[in-house]
């Protein structure tokens, strides 16, 4: 499992497990925009897009948002950028 959690397919798996979630995890209307990630490489910028949404609008449990924040993590190691590179993409902030 170790091994699995720097990799893609850990974002993947994460990504299949959030769109099964209940609605007391997470907010259904998150539903369309997580189905748009891609695969197998989940970019940072989709994860930072529906952490965002949750955390503004609470639609999501402490649980959720702490995952999508170990997939954010994750997802920016492996393209090796930093959160301060990608904020700039982050359009629905403006």
């Amino acid at each position: 499992m170790s091994e699995m959690i720097g990799s893609e397919d850990f974002l993947v798996q994460m990504k299949k497990m959030l769109l099964k979630a209940p609605d007391d995890q997470l907010d259904k209307s998150m539903f369309p925009l997580i189905k748009k990630w891609d695969e197998p490489f989940v970019k940072s910028i989709q994860i930072l897009e529906v952490l965002d949404q949750c955390i503004y609008a609470s639609l999501a449990s402490g649980f959720t948002i702490q995952l999508l924040e170990a997939m954010l993590e994750t997802a920016l190691s492996n393209e090796r950028k930093t959160l301060e590179e990608i904020v700039p993409l982050a359009t629905w902030r403006n």
